[in-house]
């Protein structure tokens, strides 16, 4: 009897606290669109410069369907909207692209900028920080290579920065589009951890989980900070980025309106490289925490019961979590999953779930190619062999 539980209790008890915060997402889901549906468009907001907003794109190579991804960020229906592209190095791959798209829209306010400190350890932070001195308006969009625009996100964040207090907005994250098994994985995944357990942790914990596809900050709080210095050698620069704006004394809103990543054709092992780079960042910055993501994933934990005779317990909750999830993926990413698909969500909780336990044992993590060491607190530190100074030496040399 007493075997039993300990098989039985963890199954319950995990799926007990999924179904609880997909309610929870759920319903805030619901609300949201609703008053978005019923309010009258908001104004522009009377303290920012005729609603301007400059636009963040750090860039790294020829990204899968990044020329589809930027065309959205040409296509605006808003204005004043300025574009600010950056690469690290004159001969990075996107660079063609990106002035190809500028000289098709001469009309819109393009900079382009190329050149990165490569002493600063975060290699997207160093984009950022040589387009910081360009930015035109007072409020900037934090933006990644794979994000697609909706005419609609602007109108439907930018009203939050009327709040003075507001220093930073952000979106719950989707993502779509997957052709592979790998990016079925990822997608279900990120929607999942990037939207929907964003929005339930959000309401019941009242904890802001930021993330970077989707940042809007208040220019005046970027600065208030010292702008990405603090975040130089964060390898979560977003989480990093919105806890020093609420240090300063501004607040942080989440918006309605997700944003929208598209990831195709991932291989596996892209996959295991940025979760496991991932779940080791969230280790080392929140140990707390981390254990509760084994608490909402409970389909591993059928695993043994299903061994221990149990079958029952495990197939209920399989399907049940495969349901909460395939309804919850349709409602937050607007289109559902592939029936194709739904096998993938066992497959990838269990992926997951092994993610979680190597985690705790990685030293190293690979980004883009690059190998990092991952340090407390979610530092990053390159492992280039190339001491610190050198590096800023040879910056300044070819600067």
């Amino acid at each position: 009897m007493h075997a039993d539980f300990l098989v039985v209790a963890p199954c319950l008890i995990s799926l007990a606290a999924y179904a609880l915060a997909w309610c929870v997402a759920m319903t805030a889901t619901a609300l949201d669109r609703r008053r978005g549906s019923t309010a009258a468009p908001p104004p522009v907001p009377a303290s920012l410069p005729c609603g301007g907003v400059t636009i963040f794109k750090p860039l790294c190579g020829a990204d899968e369907e990044l020329e589809h991804n930027l065309l959205s960020f040409f296509r605006i229906d808003h204005e004043p909207v300025q574009l600010v592209f950056g690469v690290a190095a004159p001969d990075d791959a996107a660079l063609p692209l990106v002035r190809r798209l500028a000289r098709r829209f001469p009309g819109r306010d393009v900079a382009i900028v190329v050149g990165a400190d490569p002493a600063i350890a975060n290699p997207k932070v160093a984009i950022l920080e040589s387009l910081l001195p360009h930015a035109r308006h007072d409020v900037i969009l934090l933006s990644d290579s794979n994000v697609r625009l909706r005419g609609d996100e602007i109108a439907g964040v930018l009203p939050e920065f009327d709040d003075p207090d507001v220093g930073m907005v952000y979106q719950p994250v989707v993502a779509v589009g997957e052709r592979t098994v790998a990016a079925a994985v990822e997608n279900l995944h990120y929607t999942e951890y990037a939207a929907f357990l964003t929005i339930g942790v959000r309401v019941i914990a009242g904890q802001h989980t930021v993330n970077a596809k989707g940042q809007w900050v208040r220019r005046e709080a970027l600065e208030a900070i010292g702008g990405f210095v603090g975040v130089r050698d964060c390898g979560a620069d977003d989480y990093e980025l919105s806890r020093l704006v609420a240090a300063a004394g501004y607040a942080l809103r989440p918006a309605a309106v997700p944003v929208t990543v598209v990831q195709r054709d991932w291989s596996w092992t892209s996959l295991t490289d940025r979760n496991l780079r991932h779940a080791g960042l969230r280790w080392r910055i929140c140990p707390w925490a981390y254990p509760l993501e084994l608490l909402l994933n409970p389909i591993p934990w059928a695993v043994p019961a299903a061994l221990f005779g149990a079958g029952w317990l495990a197939v209920t909750v399989v399907a049940a979590k495969t349901l909460l999830e395939a309804v919850a993926a349709r409602a937050l990413r607007g289109v559902p999953v592939e029936p194709r698909f739904l096998a993938v969500v066992p497959l990838k909780d269990v992926f997951y779930f092994g993610c979680w336990f190597v985690a705790l044992f990685a030293r190293t993590a690979t980004w883009r190619g690059r190998p990092y060491r991952l340090c407390p607190g979610g530092r990053i530190e390159p492992l280039t062999g190339l001491p610190a100074a050198e590096m800023a030496a040879s910056f300044r040399s070819a600067a």
